[in-house]
């Protein structure tokens, strides 16, 4: 893990940790009758949300048995799938190294279109830097009938051993149950909090003011891709044709979009994995820059060979195919070729009010599956014989987007999955 004693200034996720508010839940169990707060959980990926293994663990055979909760809605969803991370062990002296999972939860609105916690892999970090935790403490929602998240300063301490960059020390004032916390530098998502070290003899620390966390790279070995993007000009998003966004409308809410950081959006964005370079998506305006019935440019440039798809469904759960072009399979990308999107079928992107997603895929190229998997994220059948340019698929949105995440998870890192929210006028 780098460090650098580079200072950090930037703390907007910490002035406004309400923004977060339909990411954040509880992780619950139902005890006779009343609901226990084992833990908290955080949106890192549509449908996909971080606690530690420890929180969890209990429970992976039975995964029904356990519900995240989200405070800001009120919202209870049970979990469907409970992974712990593969490097996920309880020692003899009950250390837990490696103390994350990922729970599969089937989401509705508000939390189906909510934004995914912002973080990036390999972030620098520096011994005394101030970190923030952001939580909807256990007993909040006894104190409060609106409860908003509340954030915790501390400092990070540094690694817990020389040589493990993942286990790392602070001091933030944490309490039991909120284990799975997310902790950023105040602009991104750096770390989870895994808990008290006073209750760990293994650690023998002398002091219960110490806490541990582990490191937000631990996430890259459960498939899960970083969400923010590197990109610094200072811009926003595009959007599609009035007609076409009647017909392709607002974003199905299967994936989370990185809409909250439209303080200061990007007019290039880059999405990656180990094993797919930087994808870069970039757009001729800033997001919610574009005025009514602007001409609408996107382009695609890969980092590594890929196959690439760029998808908008709407709530009527239709699926329009915005790359390849209209009527064509999926073709290999070579690392810096870019690809233009400027229409669907025949008719000029362009933009409106509306706010819709878009989902981009991308599947390794330089492997033997590679084209045997981008066909199977877009088949055939998915299109009616002799359709008219501009008509969306005969797949439903759900479907597809059900079939992309089955393909993904036993992929992995083969397959970058992503969603962000899509251009709009003023």
């Amino acid at each position: 893990m780098p460090t650098s004693q580079k200072s950090r200034s930037k703390d907007g996720l910490v002035r406004n940790p309400g923004q977060l508010s339909n990411a954040l839940a509880n992780v619950i169990s139902q005890e006779t009758g009343r609901e226990v707060v084992l833990g908290q959980a955080w949106l890192a990926a549509p449908d996909r949300l971080i606690t530690c293994g420890h929180v969890v663990e209990r429970y992976v055979n039975a995964p029904s048995l356990l519900f995240v909760r989200f405070p800001a809605s009120g919202n209870k969803y049970p979990l469907s799938r409970i992974r712990l991370h593969p490097s996920f062990v309880r020692q003899p002296d009950q250390l837990v190294k490696f103390d994350v999972a990922l729970l599969e939860v089937n989401l509705q609105q508000p939390e189906a279109s909510a934004s995914p916690l912002p973080f990036s892999y390999e972030q620098e970090l520096s011994t005394n830097q101030t970190l923030w935790a952001i939580r909807y403490p256990a007993h909040l929602g006894q104190l409060s009938a609106a409860p908003q998240p509340l954030t915790q300063e501390g400092r990070f301490l540094g690694p817990l051993r020389i040589h493990d960059t993942f286990h790392l020390l602070h001091d933030l004032p944490l309490s039991p149950g909120d284990s799975g916390a997310p902790i950023t530098d105040g602009e991104n998502i750096i770390a989870i909090h895994c808990g008290d070290t006073a209750t760990l003899p293994g650690l023998n620390l002398p002091t219960t003011s110490i806490r541990l966390a582990l490191w937000i790279d631990a996430l890259r070995e459960l498939g899960i891709s970083e969400t923010t993007h590197a990109s610094a000009d200072s811009r926003k998003l595009p959007l599609l044709p009035a007609f076409i966004t009647f017909i392709l409308a607002a974003a199905l809410s299967a994936l989370a979009s990185f809409s909250y950081l439209s303080e200061q959006a990007k007019k290039t964005w880059v999405f990656s994995n180990p094993e797919l370079m930087p994808l870069k998506v970039s757009f001729n305006e800033a997001v919610d820059a574009y005025k009514a019935d602007e001409d609408v440019v996107i382009t695609i440039t890969p980092g590594s060979k890929c196959f690439v798809f760029l998808f908008q469904i709407n709530s009527a759960d239709d699926v329009a195919v915005l790359y390849p072009q209209f009527g064509q399979d999926g073709e290999m990308l070579q690392k810096g070729e870019p690809r233009l999107i400027n229409k669907f079928g025949s008719t000029k992107l362009t933009a409106n009010a509306s706010q819709d997603r878009f989902y981009l895929v991308a599947v390794r190229g330089d492997t033997p599956k590679g084209e045997e998997l981008s066909r199977e994220i877009l088949k055939k059948e998915d299109r009616a014989t002799n359709a008219p340019e501009g008509s969306p698929l005969l797949t439903r949105g759900k479907n597809l987007l059900e079939r992309i995440k089955q393909i993904k998870d036993s992929a992995g890192n083969d397959v970058l999955f992503v969603n962000f929210i899509g251009p709009h006028s003023k």
